[in-house]
């Protein structure tokens, strides 16, 4: 088994972490006063009902397939790679032909250039590839683009880039992106039959693991674990499409690109509270969608499909107390008033904790590292 720069205690402390998560999902539960439904039935990422992670994944990347076609848009396929000091280790040849990893003496051992160092930097040369005046020149909805990250044996990683644009605007863009390299191992390819399986090659291999799994996260193996210890997105993509928060509420009413259609017409109203949550939402025949204890006092029109919502939850906002500041009654109200598909997961944590702390039957008091997230929220 490839271990990808992972340690047995990496591997043990991480899988330790997801096990604690899940059994926190498990035993969780809404009391709807008819049944008990468990927290793990709303929650997906890469890992939990990773089934529907995946088919979500599917489908987005096949809509943006489907939209670079409509408009006649041209595949660019790019591997961006980091340089020596990065890599641990580097591979060498064997005499009869094998290859075999050994120590790279150019590697600088320091936080900055780190797994997680490397894939920041490896972003940092995404943003300068589209701010190149060859980028900028194209009209937004005629560019889009999906990164991909993936690591070496070593553990280093590197990123995927496909990105679609104007046929007439491709060898500009080639020798754009070309001047953004920071490795001779870098690539570029132009000639691309099929963009959609030639990227989903590279998406599901890294998901081989978790189909059919059952959740059983010994079978996990160090190809996920390195995304998950890292904190390391699987897939990013331009802001062609509306966000996924809203895709996600409707539970597949409507595909990706049918619901920005939409709201680029005018044909979507979608409100959002002071959290910039999606509460509800309307199209040309009424209410499609209408979150549960809407405040209506605290919603607004969300108005550019551009704008994603940021992820954050502020323990005291509007005046709200924290949860050390509530009474008992108060505090186990608001615990099971929380939206665990929603909330920030540390902020849960944080309340199940004071509970624990306050005596309250069924809580135990756990480290809030193990209420910790996967890592890029935007890929639940």
């Amino acid at each position: 088994m490839i271990d990808y720069g992972l340690t047995k205690f990496d591997r043990e402390f991480t899988l330790n972490k997801l096990k604690y998560q899940q059994q926190y999902l498990s035993e969780n539960f809404y009391d709807t006063g008819f049944e008990k439904i468990p927290y793990a039935l709303f929650f997906q990422n890469a890992w939990h009902n990773s089934q529907r992670y995946i088919a979500e994944l599917n489908h987005r990347i096949y809509s943006f397939n489907q939209y670079a076609d409509e408009r006649s848009l041209k595949p660019i396929f790019a591997v961006l790679t980091l340089p020596s000091e990065y890599h641990p280790k580097k591979t060498i040849r064997l005499k009869n032909g094998k290859t075999k990893l050994v120590k790279n003496r150019k590697f600088i051992d320091d936080e900055f250039h780190a797994v997680k160092a490397g894939s920041q930097r490896l972003s940092t040369v995404v943003r300068s590839i589209f701010n190149q005046r060859i980028f900028r020149s194209i009209e937004r909805a005629d560019r889009c683009y999906i990164a991909t990250r993936e690591p070496h044996k070593d553990g280093t990683c590197h990123l995927n880039l496909l990105v679609f644009v104007p046929s007439d605007k491709i060898d500009k863009c080639v020798s754009a992106i070309q001047n953004c390299f920071i490795d001779n191992h870098s690539r570029v390819e132009t000639v691309i039959n099929n963009p959609t399986a030639y990227v989903m090659k590279y998406i599901f291999k890294t998901l081989d693991d978790l189909r059919g799994n059952n959740g059983d996260l010994d079978k996990l193996s160090n190809l996920t674990l390195w995304y998950i210890k890292h904190k390391i997105p699987r897939v990013t993509t331009s802001q062609t499409f509306i966000s996924l928060d809203v895709y996600r509420v409707l539970k597949g009413q409507y595909d990706l690109k049918t619901l920005t259609y939409m709201c680029n017409r005018g044909r979507l109203q979608i409100l959002l509270d002071n959290n910039n949550k999606v509460v509800q939402i309307f199209d040309d025949f009424g209410e499609i969608y209408q979150k549960t204890r809407v405040n209506k006092m605290s919603c607004r029109q969300r108005d550019k499909i551009s704008i994603r919502p940021k992820q954050k939850f502020i323990f005291n906002k509007n005046g709200k107390k924290p949860p050390y500041m509530m009474t008992d009654l108060e505090l186990f109200e608001h615990y099971h008033r929380l939206d665990v598909e929603e909330v920030n997961l540390h902020y849960l944590g944080n309340c199940h904790n004071e509970l624990a702390k306050r005596h309250f039957n069924g809580f135990i008091v756990t480290p809030i590292g193990r209420f910790n997230t996967d890592f890029n929220v935007e890929d639940f």
